[in-house]
């Protein structure tokens, strides 16, 4: 994921040799990185000049790093699978029953109008713990709507 997220910068040359050329990912991305000042106000400017704020930088950045684990972690059950059916791996283990949904993630504005992400019973809505969303990609197609009541 590191490898995948590095190739998605510029640098300071590429930037004032063509900002134009430079994807505003990659101008998001090097603005997180950087230290160095000075660069971090020629790519803030830019990022002006595209009217990108800090916000949609930030979100963008967290939507892009949940696509490649998603990615990842298709790739991984992918690879799980082949070996297993190559290996006869047998199925055993503990299975929910059926009336259980599972849980997913939703994203909604806290009490101080951040947007936060928590993890909800499919059936009840109620919050539960991270653990029982985690491996799944954290999208929020459920329950898109933002304010909770």
């Amino acid at each position: 994921m590191a490898l995948a997220s590095a190739s998605c910068t510029t640098s300071q040359q590429s930037l004032k040799k063509n900002p134009s050329a430079v994807s505003t990912s990659a101008l998001c991305r090097t603005l997180a990185s950087t230290k160095d000042a000075t660069f971090q106000q020629d790519l803030f400017a830019e990022l002006t000049r595209r009217s990108v704020t800090l916000d949609q930088c930030a979100n963008m950045i967290r939507k892009q790093n949940q696509a490649i684990a998603a990615g990842v972690a298709i790739a991984a059950v992918g690879a799980a699978v082949v070996v297993c059916s190559n290996n006869n791996c047998g199925g055993g283990g503990y299975v929910r029953p059926n009336y259980y949904q599972g849980a997913d993630w939703d994203e909604f504005y806290s009490q101080y109008s951040q947007l936060v992400w928590a993890c909800r019973d499919i059936a009840t809505g109620q919050f539960v713990d991270y653990s029982n969303c985690m491996g799944k990609a954290q999208t929020d197609w459920r329950w898109p709507a933002k304010y909770v009541f």
